[in-house]
């Protein structure tokens, strides 16, 4: 289920234009004893509920998995206090640098953070009249204190729906909201959401304000290059729920231009960026999304936008198109996994920072969805231990969870609040506001800094706004907490028991016997199934169960088909080679992505299936236009592309039959997604021979002269590995190839990726002196850019003159070679 995750994981930040690496926690040997050394990082700590206090816990996942499922504290029995809150009730009780080691006279035994929130839980639920006993260490001993915690009672069994205490916190919560300020930018309108879903009138004239200022009968939008769909969409959702709510007339101008405009600056996927698609080589809408590339926490709210905007009466032609796009490309995902970063594989998780539920919305508020609908909505609610894991953080994750969950209904809702209950108690505070705490990709929060993404500034979305939207659910008073919905969308309780039993089933699994690990394989959730497989490759009778996984792999049950292949793939039996070969081509595309990751994960036990591959490379091509919606990124064809040159042939190529491997190299080379495309970076440059250049040049040209339609973030890959090995074979054409790369470089990464290709041109010696009147051209380009950093552009600018003047300076005349004539690329034509 995981072994091509990081193939498939970008490292980029949600709002930076520049990568960053997927940081974790730095490795310890084990929890510290804080009653001995209490030597650690004082700004990364976690809220305590609503004693009044924060502490720095211990945070070590195992492993990245573990990351996922909410386990990042299970290691940790002690709790250092680094802040006491004045006027809290452990103000005068707990002392900073205080230990605590347990509560209610029991020393923690489990994940002291999880402990610590349930005694917090059952403190407030009335037990000994709220007091909460803490044992902590101070002064080289244990002491017993105790605080007293307001009682609230205990959450029902239908909460927030139905619940004394879930209103109480909600009415607290609001209270804080609404001394909150109003700011006209994406947060604010996070805010302005908020007040509306609690239905309170009094605050109608502050939130009327703000969507006046965000409509003015002035905005004349532009379809222009920028980080605008984020501000975008976020605005006009705002303004949507607010226009169905009060039908002010004067929003509806600005609410039709964001929604056309979004709908405009759609992608031929129904994607978006961080900013808007380009347009097509003929000049049309809906071209590509450009580098940077994709992100789905950005495009899922603009695509919700869309629809909200066709809710409130907006007409245009290219409505209805963005939301069919949006719909089919959302829905390829359905049984797969969560909504990955951008156009990406999907994650191995029940959601993922939010966005599984924002599809949920998405299709509920369009009615007419219902399988999707209901798949989102039951991923949600299962994902109840992996709400703590986020690029850049996971506070998308607590603003939109509950919302998605709350869009499989009333039941559904009920089953993820219980389930995630002990966090909501915990972040929040004893003046009735939430807390945030996260950061890149998991762990603790910063203790001066309780929003989600900072104080100050653009970023700041306030914890408050989105608990007070998870509390208003009950209340439906927005389409996004259940207002108009059908009943007929919402999951039935089995389905909401199924959902519960496979986001347990990540521990679960380690009880059940082979058998019921067999039948998991067939489990709804495509990531209990992963589990299931998993464990049954752990088993001491595994080899005995390959007869069994076999038949089942050309089975007729497709969920049990998938589980049972990649089951084989981790037990790795060479018997199992024929029917994952056959798996390769078959009808059910999500089965041929599982038979191509069980052959990679197979290792050397799978070479004698390369042939068989290099042919189901080719054959199962596809063109770029127009789109095959069963597959839209190509993102089958791309895993088994992965498996071949990045896994068997990774090494070497020696050997392999060129009838073979060439065809399936030009297959490779026209997907239409950009990580596909890059599985023959290594190819390229390392293992091609000078024959193997010579037959492929055509190909490789077109490879660096057309880039990618999807997955622009890697479209640069395979681009740079024509540019090298061209040079380092002399191939005279290889010259034009590297100043026709150079002049696409005007976004993400290219400040870099410049000065690499001016030092592979620097290769032909005299021979790029006929191309310095085009890269002097580049200089002026690059200097007029725009929506470009400053320091970027400088240090492109600088690799160009550098190159400029090596050029005119070299009397270096190497040897150049060109392409036969008459040689032509082959492979699928597109």
């Amino acid at each position: 289920m995981r072994t091509d995750l990081f193939r498939r994981l970008p490292v980029v930040a949600a709002f930076a234009v520049v990568a960053v690496p997927v940081v974790f926690a730095q490795p310890q040997a084990g929890p510290p004893d804080l009653t001995k050394d209490a030597k650690v990082d004082r700004k990364l700590t976690y809220n305590l509920g609503a004693t009044g206090l924060r502490g720095w816990i211990y945070t070590k996942p195992a492993n990245f998995f573990e990351s996922q499922q909410g386990r990042t504290t299970t290691a940790s029995r002690q709790i250092l206090v680094t802040h006491v809150g004045a006027n809290s009730p452990a103000d005068g009780v707990v002392n900073l640098d205080d230990v605590i080691l347990g509560a209610n006279g029991k020393p923690f035994a489990d994940d002291a953070r999880k402990s610590l929130a349930l005694a917090i839980q059952d403190a407030e639920g009335g037990a000994r009249d709220g007091r909460l006993g803490l044992t902590v260490w101070r002064g080289g001993k244990a002491e017993e204190v105790q605080l007293k915690l307001r009682v609230f009672g205990r959450y029902g069994e239908t909460a927030p729906y139905d619940c004394a205490k879930s209103r109480r916190i909600f009415d607290e919560a609001c209270a804080v909201l609404a001394r909150e300020p109003l700011k006209d930018d994406i947060w604010g309108a996070v805010n302005g959401l908020a007040l509306l879903a609690t239905g309170d009138p009094d605050y109608l004239p502050r939130v009327r304000e703000l969507a006046r200022k965000m409509a003015p009968p002035t905005l004349r939008l532009q379809l222009r290059d920028g980080m605008v769909i984020w501000d975008w969409g976020y605005r006009t959702v705002f303004l949507c729920e607010y226009y169905l709510l009060t039908r002010d007339p004067e929003v509806f101008p600005a609410i039709r231009e964001y929604t056309i405009t979004l709908a405009k600056g759609q992608s031929l996927y129904g994607t978006y960026g961080h900013g808007v698609s380009r347009l097509t080589a003929d000049g049309k809408l809906h071209g590509s999304i450009p580098p940077y590339g994709p992100v789905n926490a950005a495009g899922l709210v603009a695509n919700l936008a869309i629809v909200l905007g066709k809710r409130c009466g907006v007409e245009h032609p290219e409505i209805d198109p963005a939301v069919e796009r949006a719909s089919r490309f959302f829905g390829y995902f359905v049984d797969k996994g969560a909504v990955p970063y951008g156009e990406h594989m999907p994650w191995p998780n029940h959601d993922n920072n939010g966005k599984n539920a924002m599809a949920a919305l998405l299709f509920a508020l369009q009615g007419t969805r219902t399988r999707e609908t209901h798949y989102y909505a039951k991923m949600v609610t299962a994902s109840f231990r992996n709400r703590e894991y986020g690029h850049t953080g996971q506070g998308f994750s607590y603003l939109w969870g509950a919302l998605g969950a709350g869009a499989g209904g009333p039941d559904a809702a009920a089953a993820f609040f219980r389930e995630s209950s002990w966090h909501f108690d915990l972040v929040r505070r004893s003046d009735g506001s939430f807390t945030y705490d996260g950061g890149e990709q998991y762990g603790p929060g910063k203790t001066d800094d309780n929003t989600y993404y900072g104080k100050s500034g653009y970023y700041g979305l306030s914890p408050t706004a989105s608990y007070v939207l998870t509390y208003a659910l009950p209340l439906k008073k927005l389409l996004v907490t259940g207002r108009d919905a059908d009943p007929k969308t919402w999951l039935t309780r089995r389905d909401v028991a199924e959902a519960v039993a496979s986001g347990r089933f990540d521990l679960d699994r380690k009880t059940k016997t082979a058998d019921e690990l067999i039948t998991a394989l067939g489990d709804w959730s495509p990531v209990a199934r992963g589990w299931a497989a998993e464990e049954l490759a752990k088993r001491p009778e595994k080899k005995a169960l390959v007869p069994r996984l076999v038949a089942l792999a050309e089975g007729p049950d497709a969920r049990t088909r998938q589980g049972a292949v990649e089951a084989l793939g981790y037990i790795k039996p060479a018997e199992a080679l024929p029917v994952l070969v056959r798996s390769l081509t078959h009808e059910d595309r999500w089965l041929r992505v599982k038979a191509a990751n069980a052959l990679k994960n197979m290792g050397e036990a799978a070479r004698p299936a390369v042939p068989a591959m290099l042919k189901a490379v080719v054959d199962t091509a596809e063109p770029l236009t127009p789109v095959v919606w069963d597959d839209p990124i190509q993102l089958t064809h791309g895993e088994l592309a992965a498996a071949l040159f990045q896994g068997l042939l990774r090494t070497s190529i020696k050997g392999v039959d060129p009838e073979l491997l060439y065809p399936a190299i030009r297959a490779v080379s026209k997907n239409a997604d950009g990580m596909a495309r890059a599985t023959l970076t290594h190819t390229f440059t390392d293992l091609l021979t000078l024959k193997d250049v010579e037959a492929l040049a055509p190909d490789i040209l077109e490879a660096v002269a057309v880039p990618c339609p999807a997955d622009t973030m890697f479209a640069n890959e395979i681009r740079m590995a024509g540019v090298r090995v061209l040079a380092k074979y002399r191939f005279r054409e290889g010259i034009r190839a590297a100043v026709t790369l150079a002049r696409t470089q005007s976004a993400h990464g290219s400040e870099s990726r410049t000065g690499e290709i001016m030092r592979e041109l620097l290769r032909y010696g005299t021979a790029a002196k006929a191309v310095l009147p085009e890269l002097r051209q580049l200089v002026v380009q690059f200097r007029e850019e725009r929506d470009f950093p400053d320091w970027a552009k400088k240090q492109k600018i600088a690799s160009l003159e550098a190159a400029i003047t090596a050029i005119e300076a070299t009397t270096t005349e190497p040897e150049l070679r060109s392409i036969p004539p008459g040689r032509t690329g082959g492979g699928p034509k597109n």
